[in-house]
């Protein structure tokens, strides 16, 4: 499974000033373009070839097996106070699913493991887009819990050993779902910023 994007923004931002305290307006242009590709390392090959009357809680047949997910990502923003920033970002890791979501207890679980590798060049002139690139490992679970109720659990552990935070744990994220066939209601706790949704 393949997938490449391409992909231009353009806007005017009032937003906090990189390093102080401080609104300013700036426009942004952004020129950028993402590949990535899933590949099977084993799948389950005993499944419904499609929905039936017990997928009560998915719209479709779930793949079970171990995949490996590869992603590059690359962008430039280009800022009207001259200045701008670019990045090459590989993201690459396993991914394993278990179970088809059709049982009451436990039928279904996702963990997937992402190394997120950044090479940048130049910074952004505001605070909440200037790409960080520390080298971390994303951890995401999703799990059954009991009929559609799914808990998930996401958060990022610095591999950088430059870095301050080095081998600790950071941005976790908790979140609880009803999961039907036709829709979904979820609500989430994200300890980075102590929000609730």
């Amino acid at each position: 499974k393949k997938n490449l994007n391409f992909i231009y923004g353009f806007g005017e931002y009032k937003a906090e000033k990189k390093d102080e305290k401080k609104l300013i307006t700036l426009s942004r242009n952004f020129l950028g373009a993402t590949f990535n590709n899933r590949f099977p390392l084993w799948e389950k090959k005993s499944l419904d070839k499609e929905i039936n009357t017990q997928y009560k809680y998915s719209p479709n047949v779930i793949k079970q097996g171990l995949y490996w997910n590869n992603e590059i990502k690359t962008g430039t923003f280009l800022y009207s106070n001259d200045l701008s920033q670019s990045a090459l970002t590989l993201n690459t890791g396993p991914e394993l699913v278990l179970g088809s979501f059709k049982n009451n207890f436990f039928d279904y679980s996702k963990i997937t493991l992402t190394g997120s590798y950044i090479f940048k060049d130049g910074q952004s002139p505001f605070a909440f887009d200037d790409i960080d690139k520390t080298k971390r490992l994303r951890i995401n679970l999703e799990q059954q819990l009991i009929g559609p109720l799914l808990f998930s659990y996401n958060t990022y552990l610095n591999l950088d050993s430059d870095n301050k935070d080095y081998g600790n744990f950071s941005k976790h994220k908790f979140g609880l779902d009803m999961k039907r066939r036709a829709y979904s209601i979820g609500a989430f706790y994200d300890t980075s910023n102590n929000s609730a949704g």
